[in-house]
């Protein structure tokens, strides 16, 4: 299905993985999800576009992220964190990287084997956090947030 944008853009959705599968939304994403996964994982920030709690608006910030498992991961520091706040209240998500676009479900991570886990992977893709790590800092030591792709959509320009 394609859909014609107002910038002459088309969209071509290439893909929907639904989250609520049978094995509890457990198994791998599905082909074309992984292949737009694989495609951005070394890259340094996503654009996260949350629903505000209050505002009911979009709001767009650049965050760092870590691909696991067929799962988006993202963490909420110490400071400003509006789109933490806004997934707690609803956790339906935009994420974009560069010709990707993937509708997300969010869930706070709560286990403190997964949370290291998750913390661990941030410290290794992001060579400042680990530096920081040595003089007290809790950059990439934040609150985790995995994101279940359900969808991926690709932008072409026409």
């Amino acid at each position: 299905m394609q859909l014609v944008g107002t910038r002459g853009l088309v969209l071509t959705f290439v893909g929907l993985a639904l989250a609520a599968r049978a094995g509890g939304g457990n198994e791998p994403p599905l082909p074309e999800v992984a292949t737009a996964l694989a495609r951005i994982r070394e890259r340094s920030t996503i654009d996260l576009t949350t629903v505000g709690r209050k505002s009911g608006k979009p709001h767009t910030r650049p965050v760092w992220f870590v691909v696991d498992d067929g799962r988006i991961l993202v963490q909420a520091g110490k400071g400003k964190r509006d789109w933490y706040e806004n997934l707690l209240k609803n956790p339906t998500a935009v994420v974009r990287e560069g010709e990707y676009q993937f509708r997300t479900h969010a869930t706070p991570i709560t286990d403190p084997g997964r949370t290291k886990h998750i913390h661990d992977l941030f410290l290794h893709k992001y060579t400042s956090a680990w530096l920081l790590s040595f003089v007290g800092s809790s950059i990439g030591r934040g609150q985790p947030v995995e994101l279940q792709p359900l969808a991926v959509a690709v932008r072409h320009t026409e």
